[in-house]
C-alpha cells in the first residue's frame, strides 16, 4: 500500500500527460497535491514541514529554470538573426545524412556541454539544432535525450561521481574501508561498465531515430550505420576512460568529445566506404533535405561566436586548477531555514549556475554582436519568459515532488521515506537478484528527482547498504547506480519539459518519456551485461 501511494502521483502525472494530453504546467502541480496529502496523512507530515519543503524545491528549481530560459534567450537571439542559418548550415555540410548529424549534434557536442554544464543544459541546446537541420521535433527532443545519458555521470564537471563518493563516506568508515582505495575500485568499475555498454549507444540512439521515422529499409539503414557509431563510441570512450581512471571525474566527458570529434571529422572528410554509408539517409518525406546555403567566413564566425564563446567560458569557470570557480562559487545566496523546519536552509550560488554565467553572459554579448537595437531588448526577454511560463511551473512543481519525498523519511509515522520504500520494494522482490534491480533503481531515482546527482544522494547508501548485506560486489552495484543515473536522465520529466520548452513542443512530453522508456531499457539490459561480464 505504501508503494502504491508512494509511486501515484508519477503515475497520474504521467497517465495525464500521455492518455489525456494535459500540459505539464498543469499535470505536476496535480502530481504534488497528491505527494503533499500522501505525505500528511501516511507518512504524517506535518503541514508546515510540506509547505516549508515544497517552497525548498521550488528554490532548487531555479537552477534548472534559468537554464532553460537563458537557453531559450539565446536561441531566440540567434535564432530572429538568421545564426542558426549559419550553423545549420555547418553541420549540414559535414553530411547529410540524418544519422551521422545525429552523432555529431546528439552525441560529441552534447557530450561536451554536458561535461562542462550538466543541468540539462545539453539536451536543451542539441534538440533545437537538429530541430532546425530539419528533424521531426519528436524525434529531436527523444533523440537528443538519448544521447545525453553516459556523459551524465562526469556532467557539471564530475558533480554526480564526486557526489557519490561523498555520500559513501560514512559507510566506509563505519565498514573500516578507506574512502579513497574505494572511489579507486569504484572508478574502475564506473568506468569498464560504462565503457563496454557505451560504445553501443551511438547506435542505440540512431537506430532508435530510424525506429520512429516513416522511412522504408529501417533495418537496412540501421546496419549500415553500424560501423560509424561504434567507432564513434569507441574514439570516445577510449580518452573518455582514461581520463577517468588517471585525471579522476572532472574532465571524462568533454576530453571525451574533443579528443574523438576532430577524428570523426577526417573520417567524414575521406569517407571509408567501411564506416561511411555510400547511399544518404533521410525521414520517410521521400526527398533528402534542400542543398545547405553557403555563408562567408565572418558570417560563420559571428555565428558561431557565442557557442565559442560558451564553451571557453565554461571551461574556464569548471577547471577545479584556476580560480574562477572558487570566485563564482563564493558569491552565493544563503536561505535560512524555511518557517523554521530543519534542514531546508539552503546556499544558491546563483553565477556558477550555467544559465546565468555564461548562457545570460553571452546572450547580452549576442545581443551587441549582432548590433541589435536598444528598443528591441527587452522583446527578447519577454518573449522568452512567456515561452518557458509552462516548463517552469513543471519543473517547480517537480522539484516539490521531490523533497516531500526525501523529507518524508523524518515523518512521525516511524516508516520509511517514499523513496526508500519504492527502492526497497523494488529489491525484495529480488532477493538474491538485487544485482538486477541496482541499475534500475538508479534510473528511477533520476527519473524522480531529475538528476542524477539527487539519484545517488538518495539511493547511493542505499544501494551500497544492501550490497554489503546480501553479499554482493559493493563497488559493481554502486557502479551500476551511478551508471544508472546517468541513463535515467533520457526519461527524467524536468529534463524532458526543459528540452520541449526549447523547441516548441509544449504537449509531447508524456510521448516522449513512454518512447525513451525503450532506448533505456536497452542501455540497462547492456550495462547489465557489462557488470555480468566484469564478474566473470
Amino acid at each position: 500500500m505504501l508503494f502504491l501511494l508512494a509511486v501515484f502521483p508519477i503515475c497520474l502525472a504521467l497517465v495525464l500527460m500521455t492518455k489525456f494530453h494535459v500540459k505539464p504546467g498543469i499535470a505536476l502541480p496535480g502530481a504534488w497535491i497528491c505527494t503533499a496529502l500522501a505525505g500528511m496523512f501516511a507518512w504524517r507530515m506535518p503541514l508546515k514541514e510540506i509547505a516549508a519543503v515544497s517552497v525548498l524545491g521550488v528554490v532548487k528549481s531555479l537552477d534548472i529554470i534559468l537554464i532553460v530560459y537563458c537557453a531559450v534567450l539565446l536561441l531566440n537571439i540567434l535564432r530572429e538573426n538568421k545564426a542558426f542559418d549559419v550553423i545549420n548550415s555547418t553541420f549540414g555540410t559535414m553530411s547529410s545524412d540524418r544519422r551521422i548529424q545525429l552523432v555529431i549534434i546528439a552525441w560529441f557536442f552534447s557530450s561536451f556541454i554536458e561535461g562542462a554544464a550538466g543541468f540539462g543544459s545539453a539536451p536543451a541546446l542539441a534538440a533545437p539544432l537538429l530541430a532546425g537541420l530539419g528533424f521531426p521535433i519528436v524525434i529531436a527532443c527523444a533523440a537528443a535525450l538519448v544521447g545525453n545519458t553516459f556523459p551524465v555521470p562526469f556532467g557539471a564537471v564530475g558533480t554526480p561521481t564526486i557526489t557519490l563518493n561523498a555520500i559513501l563516506s560514512k559507510n566506509l568508515t563505519d565498514l573500516g574501508i578507506a574512502p579513497q582505495v574505494f572511489a579507486h575500485e569504484l572508478m574502475l568499475c564506473f568506468s569498464d561498465i560504462s565503457l563496454l555498454s557505451g560504445v553501443f549507444m551511438p547506435f542505440v540512439m540512431v537506430a532508435f531515430m530510424i525506429f520512429l521515422s516513416e522511412g522504408k529499409n529501417k533495418l537496412r539503414a540501421a546496419l549500415e550505420i553500424f560501423p560509424f557509431c561504434m567507432l564513434s563510441g569507441i574514439v570516445y570512450f577510449v580518452p573518455w576512460k582514461l581520463t577517468a581512471v588517471y585525471l579522476g571525474p572532472e574532465l571524462p566527458s568533454m576530453t571525451g568529445a574533443v579528443c574523438a570529434f576532430p577524428v570523426m571529422l577526417v573520417v567524414l572528410k575521406f569517407k571509408p566506404a567501411f564506416f561511411v554509408p555510400e547511399k544518404v539517409w533521410d525521414f520517410g518525406s521521400g526527398s533528402l533535405q534542400n542543398e545547405m546555403p553557403s555563408f562567408s567566413k565572418k558570417e560563420q564566425f559571428k555565428a558561431w561566436l557565442p557557442y565559442l564563446l560558451i564553451a571557453f567560458l565554461l571551461i574556464l569557470t569548471r577547471l577545479p586548477m584556476l580560480p574562477f570557480k572558487g570566485w563564482l562559487t563564493g558569491c552565493a545566496f544563503a536561505f535560512p531555514e524555511i518557517l523554521g523546519v530543519k534542514g531546508t536552509a539552503y546556499s544558491w550560488a546563483l553565477l556558477y549556475n550555467p544559465g546565468v554565467f555564461p548562457f545570460l553572459a553571452v546572450s547580452f554579448a549576442a545581443l551587441f554582436i549582432f548590433g541589435i537595437r536598444k528598443q528591441n531588448i527587452s522583446g527578447y526577454f519577454i518573449s522568452s519568459g512567456k515561452q518557458v511560463m509552462q516548463a517552469a511551473a513543471a519543473i517547480a512543481a517537480s522539484f516539490a515532488i521531490v523533497q516531500i519525498m526525501v523529507f518524508s523519511n523524518g515523518g512521525s509515522s516511524g516508516i520509511p521515506g517514499m523513496l526508500t520504500v519504492i527502492a526497497s520494494t523494488a529489491s525484495a522482490y529480488l532477493g538474491k537478484a538485487y544485482f538486477l534491480a541496482a541499475p534500475v533503481i538508479g534510473v528511477m531515482g533520476t527519473f524522480f528527482a531529475g538528476s542524477c546527482t539527487v539519484s545517488n544522494i538518495l539511493f547511493g547508501s542505499i544501494q551500497f547498504n544492501t550490497a554489503h548485506i546480501a553479499g554482493l560486489s559493493e563497488e559493481i552495484v554502486t557502479a551500476l547506480q551511478n551508471v544508472g543515473g546517468g541513463i535515467g536522465s533520457m526519461i527524467r520529466i524536468s529534463g524532458v519539459v526543459a528540452t520541449c520548452a526549447t523547441v516548441g513542443a509544449a504537449g509531447k512530453e508524456g510521448k516522449i518519456i513512454l518512447l525513451n522508456c525503450i532506448p533505456c531499457a536497452v542501455m540497462i539490459l547492456l550495462a547489465l551485461a557489462a557488470a555480468f561480464f566484469i564478474l566473470l
